[in-house]
């Protein structure tokens, strides 16, 4: 078993621990000199800046809206990206044809595997303001056509479907592992006894699958200031108009970093997210232990 994990282990090692090093950079002013490492530059060069790169981030006149975006969005993929994915696997399961289930599977799944430049492009092929598929249409039935990429106003909703669409074929095949997995017998006991389709939903499925939901539900609250960078720079071809909309926490960082050349801030937001994103986990884990073992204890006291 060990050896098995050893992969895994080499992989979290070499991506994600030993450039945590990069952290410095939030509490730095940094300064390359020519002809020196990075290392020399970092930790030689450059003074300490304290938290003037985190106070600098929080005076920023975009933040309130960047901020708003991030958070609006996540809860918005947090509670749909739970609640879709289990409606559709709980229907699924009522298809009898097997063939047909596997082909509705594959298909749902297929644009998980798409990147989200292709995506992005895709889109573009239905959005673009004169040869776009639905200007066309529009067009052809008299009404007037619509410049997508200068109209913030479609956004919210066009970058909520696009994230579902790619993303809720996976989710989906998650919860319908843990569906097959409930022992039928308790369905059929069910249905005996009368109940309806909503009730064994209700009353045997969604409980079963209480597990399941919690662990997805701490994960994805954990990135809560963590957006899909794809979907947010790629898919909206980095329209400027569109900024007011798709301008999330983790587009600022890349903005700041590849465009200004501000490792400093860059490094502050994202060190940032980290920190909320792990207090909230923690936080969330803490109260989901709380609800469990109040739970427990009042089972206990009804048996009693």
């Amino acid at each position: 078993m060990t050896l098995l994990a050893l992969p895994g282990m080499l992989w979290f090692i070499l991506f994600c621990y030993i450039p945590m090093f990069g952290v410095v950079f939030a509490f730095k002013q940094f300064k390359a000199r020519p002809g020196e490492s990075l290392f020399t530059n970092l930790f030689v060069n450059s003074p300490w800046a304290g938290f003037d790169n985190f106070s600098f981030l929080m005076r920023s006149s975009e933040m309130p809206k960047i901020m708003f975006n991030t958070i609006f969005y996540n809860v918005i993929f947090l509670i749909a990206g739970i609640a879709v994915p289990v409606v559709l696997a709980v229907f699924l399961t009522e298809v009898h044809g097997k063939r047909f289930s596997g082909v509705v599977q594959m298909v749902m799944l297929l644009p998980y595997f798409l990147s989200w430049v292709i995506v992005g492009y895709c889109l573009y092929g239905f959005l673009a303001t004169d040869e776009g598929q639905i200007n066309h249409i529009l067009s052809l039935l008299g009404l007037k056509t619509v410049q997508w990429y200068q109209s913030p106003q479609y956004w919210r909703g066009i970058l909520i479907g696009t994230g579902l669409w790619k993303s809720v074929g996976y989710s989906m095949v998650i919860y319908l592992c843990s569906i097959t997995a409930i022992d039928r017998s308790l369905y059929e006991g069910a249905a005996l006894d009368g109940a309806t389709f909503l009730d064994r939903v209700r009353y045997i499925t969604v409980p079963m699958l209480r597990t399941t939901i919690t662990t997805i539900f701490i994960l994805n609250i954990g990135s809560i200031l963590t957006s899909d960078f794809g979907l947010f720079y790629q898919v909206p071809m980095d329209s400027n108009s569109l900024q007011p909309v798709t301008q999330t926490l983790d587009v600022y960082v890349y903005k700041a970093l590849m465009q200004q050349a501000n490792f400093n801030y860059s490094a502050a937001a994202s060190f940032l997210q980290s920190t909320v994103g792990c207090m909230l986990l923690l936080i969330s884990q803490a109260v989901i232990n709380h609800l469990k073992n109040k739970e427990g204890s009042e089972y206990i006291a009804g048996e009693q």
